[in-house]
């Protein structure tokens, strides 16, 4: 309660900054509108059945891509972390991919996927997977060896220690690194919405943002602002039954 409270008043203090600029001249009206005029836009967006058809879409492209991308990610820091050749193979080449912006790929894909829910997909998992990906290998790499060699002990193959082991052991920093593709995911969504067109939130701002509606633009852009929030609580909810034991035993150990 206490974090949300701290979120909250950190959010009004914004939105506060935001009135008095807008309020004083500091910005011109036709570029910052006041809160009333995002407020009345987002409340017509709400009320319309066609916002909510591209903020469903979005949200879908968002889960769904994110959702594979985690499975993939951590599938492939699974084998990697059991075979070490592997894993110092695939560094350089995580190294480059995932210093590549996943909007940059929409040209080349247009040729090979077309306009298709595949192009969609294919950027936001692209875009995705490398955090978790990072996250995974380095948390799976860096299991306390007397967890390891106490497995041993007891007998346990190579594969029961890293899934029995030190899977349930690396969850925390795992997911890390979901919170942090869970970003990129709305990041990419709406780029590649932006560029593509059609449906979801990014086409709409792209298109409000090119017809000069700017209460309209930046009512689009708090709404994401509110989805990403969402997200990041969703990841949360997640992570407390599988990772949640570190809060706990770290709050124990704060008490004692």
């Amino acid at each position: 309660m206490l974090l949300l409270a701290r979120r909250t008043f950190g959010l009004l203090i914004f939105l506060v900054i935001w009135e008095i600029v807008t309020a004083t001249g500091l910005v011109s009206p036709d570029y910052m509108p006041r809160l009333a005029s995002i407020g009345a836009a987002i409340w017509a967006f709400v009320t319309s059945g066609d916002f909510w058809l591209n903020f469903f879409a979005t949200v879908q492209r968002m889960l769904i891509g994110l959702s594979v991308a985690v499975v993939i990610a951590i599938a492939v820091a699974l084998v990697a972390a059991r075979f070490a050749l592997l894993r110092r193979a695939l560094e350089p080449i995580t190294d480059i991919l995932r210093s590549l912006p996943p909007p940059a790929l929409v040209p080349l894909l247009i040729f090979v996927l077309g306009i298709t829910p595949a192009l969609f997909y294919f950027v936001i998992i692209f875009g995705c997977m490398w955090a978790t990906y990072i996250s995974a290998s380095n948390a799976l790499s860096t299991v306390e060896p007397v967890q390891v060699n106490t497995a041993k002990i007891y007998g346990l193959t190579d594969w029961q220690i890293l899934w029995q082991i030190r899977l349930p052991a690396a969850m925390p920093e795992i997911f890390t690194g979901i919170r942090l593709s869970a970003s990129v995911s709305l990041l990419a969504t709406t780029a590649t919405e932006m560029l593509l067109g059609g449906q979801g939130l990014g086409a709409m701002i792209y298109n409000a943002g090119f017809s000069l509606l700017w209460d309209q633009m930046y009512a689009l852009m708090f709404i994401i602002g509110l989805l990403g929030i969402a997200m990041n609580f969703l990841v949360a909810a997640v992570r407390y039954p599988l990772a949640g034991w570190q809060s706990r035993y770290s709050a124990m150990g704060a008490a004692a």
